[in-house]
């Protein structure tokens, strides 16, 4: 992936935007008219980037949707650590990503799994 484009990844990820068709095109719009001198194949090295990254981040949204069984990510103290822990975890592997970028799956997925 072009190092310019992952520099600035995070600046196309909204969680919703990779739960549909739509958004992906949106993404794939947006990052070829921020850097319309890239490649297709930087640009699909781009959303397959943000696609594991949504992906490692969901496996750890679906155990919150699971266990707390709520359309909103739970306040209580224990859940709390939880997703702060979840967070880490999802960080460490994808630092570009801050943590409101990835509460923000975890969010989306409860929403959708419990409403």
């Amino acid at each position: 992936m072009n190092s310019i484009i992952g520099e600035h990844i995070s600046d196309w990820f909204d969680s919703y935007d990779l739960f549909s068709g739509t958004g992906k095109e949106k993404i794939h719009n947006s990052i070829k008219q921020r850097f319309p001198s890239a490649s297709n194949k930087e640009i699909k090295e781009a959303e397959d980037y943000l696609d594991s990254f949504y992906e490692y981040c969901l496996k750890y949204a679906d155990i919150l949707a699971v266990k707390y069984k709520s359309p909103y990510l739970p306040k209580g103290k224990e859940a709390q650590k939880e997703i702060s822990d979840y967070v880490s975890v999802c960080q460490k592997k994808y630092p570009e990503f801050n943590a409101e970028i990835i509460v923000g799956i975890f969010s989306t997925a409860c929403w959708l799994a419990n409403r």
